[in-house]
């Protein structure tokens, strides 16, 4: 994750790592206004993370200004956005979300060890704290009587946008980990502020 950006061009740059895309597109996908996009996007052109060309229509009209990110995670981000949308292309979205929770389970084979004989709150908090390493920003609270964790970002967003499938797989392997049911409230790819999972203690 590049460093020292704020939360908006952070997401920005998570887009395009996956897809160029002109100053329009990102800010509606971001629901912010166009002028700051530009604003963003010009501070991410001078720290060389992003760059941009023109693209001429294939039919009548001006030529428009695209951008790309250059950055070191950028080639990695688009290759998996291919590979996904082949698998799904060839396969349908069954076999994404079955090689996604393949992926996963190399993950809970890390982790699951580090869980073992923990209450459920320590449980949470150690996933917290792997994802926050992880770029995610995640936090939990105990509310009404559950446990909710919540992330405030989504390194894969732009993936997720277009493979939903990520999402899916991501709560099932929470569950495993945890070991009890988890509910997702909120999705930060469906429109969400956050991805926030409601966890019933005495859901087992």
């Amino acid at each position: 994750m590049a460093l020292g950006l704020g939360e908006t061009k952070l997401r920005i740059l998570e887009t395009l790592r996956v897809r160029s895309s002109c100053a329009g597109s990102l800010a509606e996908s971001l629901g912010i206004s166009k002028v700051a996009v530009h604003r963003h996007l010009e501070d991410l052109e001078r720290e060389g993370l992003v760059r941009s060309r023109l693209e001429k229509p294939e039919g009548r009209g001006r030529p428009k200004q695209v951008y790309e990110a250059v950055d070191e995670q950028a080639p990695y981000a688009r290759m998996c956005a291919e590979v996904l949308a082949h698998l799904k292309e060839l396969f349908g979205a069954g076999m994404v979300l079955e090689v996604l929770v393949q992926r996963n389970e190399k993950l809970l084979k890390e982790l699951a060890p580090h869980l073992d004989g923990l209450s459920l709150e320590q449980k949470i908090y150690r996933l917290a704290e792997f994802l926050t390493q992880r770029g995610y920003q995640a936090q939990f609270h105990f509310e009404n009587g559950a446990w909710y964790l919540v992330q405030a970002r989504c390194p894969k967003l732009a993936l997720s946008l277009e493979h939903p499938e990520l999402c899916q797989a991501e709560l099932e392997m929470y569950q495993k980990l945890l070991q009890v049911p988890l509910v997702r409230e909120e999705r930060i790819a469906a429109g969400g502020r956050c991805c926030r999972y409601r966890i019933e203690p005495g859901g087992s």
